[in-house]
């Protein structure tokens, strides 16, 4: 999964680099708007430098702010609305710097794409879609959470949103069998992410079916035993079969398929030859989970 947007004009990146010998002639001010009655606090949360005809260049906002005919006569430019981290990926963006996206929230992502819709920047846009479509998913909090998010930003940013909520529905897809949909929406009730969990189980519905990854099915049978050696397949996860009486003291243990012996009706499983079967029960489960 790649979390690194690469810079592809590495040369540009030196003239943030005083070393280089261009000084900046521009400061985008970076100020954080509260009310106090009827008290306004200006706090300024960073200072981000550039070059303005490199910020024109990237942006016709910039340029009309810069040389048009209403142009800025001061080199400090305050910028409201917005943090100082989201400002900075986007002049990195603009000065072809690495942008390294691990650790950023979606809600902070958000903010990027603010940006590239307020100073038209098409191709940030197209990055953060791209971005999106990248978040990670780990469990099913995750997977709500970050719906949910979308869904809020839905009617603001409806292509950016529309990859992300895409991106969950194939989670969701992977994750969660048809047949446990239903009480997944079921124990979603009252939590205040109803709407958004119809809309990805619509979304779900309607994406291409895909088998998993490690039983072969399109239907997951995680839980369930393998029946018949053609079943095992090398790197496929099992978990030693509980009810298999054979199997009572590893029962339940999990375990990886290194070989398959057909001939044999065994599998190399736990360091040696199992037989997949034992008084017709078979001995091991699927373990997609």
């Amino acid at each position: 999964m790649e979390t690194i947007t690469k810079g592809k004009f590495a040369r540009l990146s030196l003239l943030q680099d005083p070393a280089y010998g261009v000084p900046s002639d521009v400061t985008f001010q970076i100020i954080r708007v509260t009310n106090e009655g009827t008290a306004e606090i200006r706090e300024v949360l960073g200072d981000v430098t550039g070059h303005k005809v490199v910020f024109a260049a990237a942006s016709s906002v910039f340029r009309d702010e810069f040389f048009g005919g209403l142009k800025e006569t001061t080199d400090v430019i305050p910028v409201k609305e917005t943090t100082y981290e989201a400002f900075e990926k986007m002049m990195f963006f603009i000065y072809s710097k690495d942008i390294d996206w691990s650790g950023v929230t979606v809600p902070e992502m958000y903010d990027v794409v603010n940006l590239a819709e307020r100073y038209i920047m098409p191709e940030l846009m197209d990055e953060m879609t791209k971005q999106m479509e990248n978040v990670p998913l780990t469990n099913n909090d995750d997977l709500l959470n970050i719906a949910h998010t979308a869904t809020q930003f839905n009617h603001l940013f409806p292509d950016v949103s529309s990859a992300l909520l895409l991106s969950c529905a194939k989670f969701l897809q992977k994750t969660i069998p048809p047949s446990a949909r239903l009480q997944f929406a079921i124990d979603q009730s009252g939590t205040g992410k109803e709407v958004t969990v119809l809309q990805l189980l619509s979304l779900a519905k309607d994406l291409p079916a895909v088998e998993c990854s490690n039983c072969g099915n399109v239907e997951c049978m995680d839980g369930q035993g393998v029946v018949g050696i053609d079943k095992f397949t090398v790197g496929m996860k099992l978990r030693v079969n509980k009810s298999c009486g054979m199997c009572d003291v590893n029962g339940g243990r999990h375990a990886t398929v290194k070989s398959v012996d057909k001939d044999n009706n065994t599998v190399d499983a736990r360091g040696g030859p199992y037989y997949i079967v034992y008084q017709n029960i078979p001995a091991f489960c699927y373990c997609c989970s």
